[in-house]
């Protein structure tokens, strides 16, 4: 999924899709891989697990192990498509993603509230 969220861009993807990736890494526990990412969508797909690993949802000890899993794909200097993409959040700057998540992350936030997660908790109960 994180393959194709890349694919179709931050500006362009479903909000669906956006908040099925969100879901998955902050109420399933899900440590994506980012090896079986194509290697041209890794800077995308990995600032996008990055970027949502930063959000409060997520227990320390899951946000770490998320990072953890992503920190061997970052660019150990910043690529210069990101700048010039106008990428607003240093942490695309970082990854060198083609653009930044910001302009979505207003979309994100109905799910990452503790009133949310409760709600998850007990529908699949």
């Amino acid at each position: 999924m994180l393959g194709d969220v890349a694919r179709q861009g931050f500006a362009r993807v479903d909000s669906g899709l956006l908040r099925e990736v969100a879901e998955r890494l902050w109420y399933a526990g899900e440590v994506p891989n980012l090896a079986d990412v194509p290697v041209n969508l890794r800077p995308d797909a990995g600032y996008l697990v990055d970027r949502l690993a930063r959000f409060n949802v997520l227990p320390k000890e899951r946000k770490l192990r998320l990072l953890s899993a992503i920190r061997q794909f970052q660019p150990s200097s910043p690529a210069p498509k990101a700048e010039a993409a106008g990428c607003k959040d240093p942490l695309a700057v970082a990854w060198g993603a083609s653009m930044d998540l910001t302009s979505r992350l207003g979309e994100l936030m109905p799910y990452q509230t503790r009133q949310y997660a409760l709600d998850r908790t007990k529908a699949a109960a």
